[in-house]
This record gives structure tokens, C-alpha cells and sequence, in this order.
């Protein structure tokens, strides 16, 4: 890659020198000795229509050249001008700039909807500025929970939502809102959900408040609410307390949409679920006193 980006450099270099911007130019390091070598080539012509870049056949001492060849004249690299040496360094500053933005874009992309632990760098009003170990990375307020407070140095742990190679600011997204995160929690906590013996079929989350999980049984038995919730609550309460203390709901799914929905509105107690055909959807009987919950 340096040799790369040094070959450009000098070729963008070598041109500005000699205010010939689409000149000819090779330019070859030996990668042993570290030797640089510059050539000012011209296409070898009858004749010429363009003297910046041909020469006519006829004009030059090189018997082993014909027509459509190529004629190198080496030019000296320490010759360059000032103007030109900085705009060599200028351009192997952005290569490697470039470089290491495709680093951190190959090393995080793998890592997308994953879950990982960072550290909190910058508290800012509308962001947070991570440090995720070989990067930074950005957390909106919109992906942060509104029911928690982050300060210097605080160890969380977050979901990769968005690598982005061509972007100016941040390249990489990250939240603790998305229902990724909460999965993402199960999958360590649970380890039949790890295993397919047990799966989520549904999610819905109001982050900071409450999610909603609808889970379903692979293997006949296994009970599905009772592998996610754990031993006395152990599992779901490992998740919770990861979430501040966010309400979960576990419910078992059901392809019959009526059964899905009374299962779904869990805790509350559901007298009847109607289909509603005027409106193509549903109508929910409950207590007066299960109707905010129900909500």
C-alpha cells in the first residue's frame, strides 16, 4: 500500500512540476533497496500531434522501439520542487487516511447487529462518542434510552447498526434502543434459543419502557416462555437488569392472529378478541380496570 500511495504521489507530483497534467509517467520502487525511479514516457509515433505526449519515431536514438512503443526519459526524483515534494506528502497522508478508514470499515462491518461492549468517551447534548476499542463510533439520542444516564469512562454494551465507509463524520453507528439489543441479550442468556431449540418470532420495543417478545417452541418439550424467563426469573431477570430495569413481556406465538394478539397484551386479562371485518382489524375485550394496562 505505501509503495502504492508514494507512486501516485510522485506521478501527481512530477505532473504539477512540469504543468503537464496528463503526462506519461511511471514511476518504480524497489521494495529491497527502497531505490525510486521516475520516467517521463512518450508513445512513439510517425507523427506527432501532441508533443506533451509523443515523440516521432525518427527523433530518438532507441533501435528497439517502433511505432506505439513507449520512449522513457528518467527524470530525478530529488529535483522535484517544494511545491511538489508537499504535495507528495499531502497525497500519502490521504492514502493512509483512506487506508485506515477501510480498515475500521472491514473490521466493524463483520460486527453489524452484533453486540458489543464500548466505553463512553464524550457525553454530548444530542450524542455520545464511544470508544469501541479501534474505533469511535457515534450513538444518537434517538438510539440512546431515555431512562438511562451515561457518563466518562461508563462500560456499555451495544449494537453495531450502521458502518458506513464513504461518510465524513462517523463511520460507525451505534445503539442500545434497537430490538437487537434486546436479542442480542438472549441469545447469551438462553442458551436453547442459541441452540434453535427455541426461537423469537416477533419483537416490539418502546425502549426504556417495556418490550414485548413472542416466542416459539422448536422441540415439543421445551417450553418456550419458561426457557426464556429461566429458573425463579433468572434469565429475564439477567436481561432486565442489563435494560435499567425495562419491563419484558414473554408470550407464546400463535399463526392464529386472534390468539397472538390476547397473548400479546399479557399481563392483561383478556376477556375476548374479536375480528373486526369493517376496519380489517381487531376488537379487544378486557375489564375496565385491565384497560390502561391493556394499552
Amino acid at each position: 500500500f505505501i509503495a502504492e500511495a508514494l507512486e501516485e504521489s510522485l506521478i501527481k507530483a512530477y505532473r504539477r512540476e512540469i504543468s503537464v497534467p496528463d503526462a506519461l509517467v511511471d514511476v518504480e520502487i524497489d521494495q529491497d533497496s527502497g531505490e525510486i525511479r521516475l520516467f517521463h514516457k512518450f508513445e512513439v509515433v510517425e507523427t506527432v500531434n501532441d508533443d506533451e505526449l509523443e515523440v516521432a519515431l525518427d527523433e530518438i536514438d532507441a533501435k528497439d522501439l517502433e511505432v506505439g512503443d513507449f520512449y522513457r526519459i528518467e527524470k530525478q526524483v530529488n529535483e522535484l520542487g517544494r511545491a511538489a515534494v508537499t504535495l507528495a506528502k499531502n497525497v500519502i497522508k490521504q492514502k493512509i487516511r483512506e487506508a485506515e478508514k477501510l480498515q475500521v470499515y472491514n473490521e466493524y462491518y463483520r460486527l453489524l447487529n452484533e453486540m458489543i461492549t464500548a466505553q463512553v468517551e464524550t457525553v454530548e447534548e444530542k450524542y455520545l462518542v464511544l470508544d469501541l476499542g479501534k474505533a469511535l463510533a457515534i450513538m444518537p439520542r434517538a438510539a440512546q434510552m431515555p431512562n438511562e444516564y451515561y457518563t466518562e469512562g461508563q462500560n456499555i454494551k451495544v449494537v453495531v447498526t450502521e458502518v458506513n465507509k464513504e461518510s465524513r463524520g462517523a463511520q460507525i453507528l451505534v445503539s442500545r434502543a434497537t430490538d437487537m439489543l434486546v436479542r442480542r441479550l438472549f441469545e447469551i442468556e438462553v442458551p436453547e434459543f442459541k441452540d434453535n431449540l427455541v426461537e423469537i418470532k416477533a419483537m416490539a420495543r418502546e425502549a426504556g419502557d417495556r418490550t414485548k417478545v413472542a416466542v416459539f417452541s422448536n422441540d415439543p418439550d421445551i417450553d418456550p416462555i419458561g426457557a426464556f424467563i429461566g429458573h425463579q426469573g433468572s434469565r429475564i431477570l439477567a436481561v432486565k437488569n442489563e435494560l435499567n430495569g425495562e419491563n419484558i413481556d414473554i408470550f407464546e406465538w400463535s399463526d392464529n392472529m386472534v390468539e397472538l394478539v390476547k397473548n400479546a397484551l399479557s399481563p392483561a386479562e383478556v376477556i375476548a378478541v374479536f375480528e373486526n371485518p369493517d376496519n380489517k382489524g381487531l376488537v379487544v375485550v378486557v375489564e375496565d380496570d385491565q384497560l390502561s394496562l391493556a394499552i
